[in-house]
């Protein structure tokens, strides 16, 4: 064993792994999946002035036959957290799911002290019961999830993603730095220039704190301020109410890390702090985001609507709010992209041909893809509301472009929507997706409805733009005047 691997009392961090996982390629001379991290989260807290910190490793061949051993046992006693390599093989070894029971019996006082890293997309119900319920984690995740349901890995018989890879380790090397208390030197601080920017990020459950932190943290470092500073939340109710109330006078608008969890109850409040923060922010005039993750599911297994998880526990979107269901790295782009000097968002927007952008789903079954649009649209800094039957007779229709992605709906369906939205607004574009009567889609015809037929819906500001600018809702790149 090497100094590098050997655990200390202080700061050791363990790493629970499946031995397969760090197989290397037979056809390519490249690291195995778990010593190119291990070699890369070294380097990050080196550099950001952590290098006491240790990442112990087991290098010797384990078989589940054999007795655990001491010298595991003893590193595990000895560690301040537990980093598991999550993945298919993983969750089938035996042997790793002890090391994970082990560690939390012996650290039954602090459930936050593990680290869950995602190498596979897994299914809650497949990770172990210690891993669900108020020790549930989203955890760093090296993939990404294209819109098509493809599985994009950053590191793959190689590095395939150099930029997320490496973002998304350095936030891992920040976090094991945060929970070991390892400040890091001013000097070491890169220098990054301040928007001016408050903003609230409420303080989540036990299921989102880890996302929380990585928001906080990429905020941070791109010069924007969170308030509430503290991660914690204070005892009494008293105190809690008054911390929030001092954060969101500040802040520019709010965000809410809605999971499954509502968190623990101050003493003295009647209602835990997640339903507590949003309640005081909604008496304030700003915008507020409310994050959803993707892993809400229904008793079947399905994907649930964000807007239904919403609505069910904290009531009916309220004014100035907005539903935000994507991942947290896509999160923290739209809050910076959002917070922004007004200036420039102010010349982004004013290229806009419409006032308004109104986007509408002709059934039930395309609601989902309504919301994820809207979302995807506010990231070009547009003016976008989802479409109520009661409050569209107030608006514009000259001033107002609308949007319908047309997926499982029928003919019969669209139609009926068009006829909600009479008089028709200035311009009214399907988007044609996948699903649904494919033929009668082809034969769908109708004066002044343009419509277009697309893959799929764009997931990131610059596709927004591209879309819309093909469709004439924005101008060319370069003629905003």
């Amino acid at each position: 064993m090497t100094d590098a691997t050997r655990p200390t009392s202080n700061n050791s961090v363990f790493i629970s792994y499946a031995r397969a996982d760090n197989e290397q390629p037979p056809d390519k001379k490249v690291e195995g999946w778990v010593s190119f991290f291990w070699n890369q989260l070294r380097f990050e807290l080196t550099d950001r002035g952590a290098a006491e910190a240790k990442l112990w490793l087991d290098r010797y061949e384990i078989e589940p036959h054999e007795a655990f051993t001491p010298k595991i046992e003893q590193a595990l006693k000895q560690a301040k957290l537990l980093l598991a390599i999550l993945s298919r093989n993983w969750i089938q070894r035996e042997w790793c799911q002890r090391e994970l029971q082990l560690f939390f019996q012996l650290h039954a006082e602090d459930i936050e002290r593990y680290i869950p890293v995602f190498k596979h997309p897994l299914a809650r119900e497949l990770l172990p019961s210690l891993m669900q319920n108020d020790n549930a984690r989203t955890g760093y995740q090296f993939f990404e999830v294209e819109s098509t349901g493809k599985t994009r890995e950053f590191y793959w018989r190689g590095l395939k993603d150099e930029t997320a890879y490496y973002d998304l380790v350095k936030t891992i090397a920040e976090a094991i730095s945060n929970k070991l208390g390892i400040v890091r030197p001013a000097a070491m601080v890169p220098p990054v220039t301040a928007t001016g920017q408050i903003v609230f990020i409420a303080l989540a459950a036990s299921d989102l704190r880890d996302a929380r932190q990585r928001l906080v943290n990429d905020l941070v470092k791109n010069g924007i301020k969170v308030v509430p500073e503290a991660d914690t939340s204070p005892d009494t109710a008293e105190a809690f109410v008054s911390m929030v109330k001092a954060g969101l006078s500040q802040a520019v608008f709010a965000v809410h890390l809605l999971g499954e969890k509502n968190g623990s109850t101050p003493e003295g409040a009647t209602e835990p702090i997640v339903p507590l923060q949003l309640r005081l922010a909604r008496a304030m005039p700003y915008h507020r985001i409310l994050w959803v993750p993707r892993w809400h599911r229904t008793e079947t297994g399905d994907k649930r609507n964000p807007v239904d998880v919403v609505t069910e526990r904290f009531g009916e979107l309220q004014q100035n709010e907005e539903i935000f269901g994507k991942e947290v790295t896509d999160l923290s782009q739209l809050l910076r992209e959002r917070l922004k000097p007004a200036s420039q968002a102010e010349e982004r927007s004013s290229s806009a041909k419409f006032n308004l952008l109104l986007i509408a789903a002709a059934h039930p079954d395309d609601e989902e893809l309504a919301t994820e649009l809207a979302n995807a649209i506010q990231e070009c800094n547009l003016n976008v509301q989802l479409f109520d039957p009661e409050t569209y007779a107030e608006l514009t229709t000259e001033a107002s472009a609308v949007l319908i992605p047309w997926g499982m709906a029928s003919q019969e369906n669209l139609q009926a929507l068009l006829t909600k939205l009479s008089p028709a607004p200035a311009k009214t574009v399907c988007l044609r997706l996948p699903g649904g009567n494919d033929a009668e889609k082809r034969r769908f015809f109708q004066k002044g409805i343009i419509c277009r037929k697309i893959e799929a819906l764009p997931d990131n500001a610059q596709k927004c733009r591209d879309l819309l600018e093909s469709l004439e809702i924005l101008p060319p790149h370069g003629n905003e005047s």
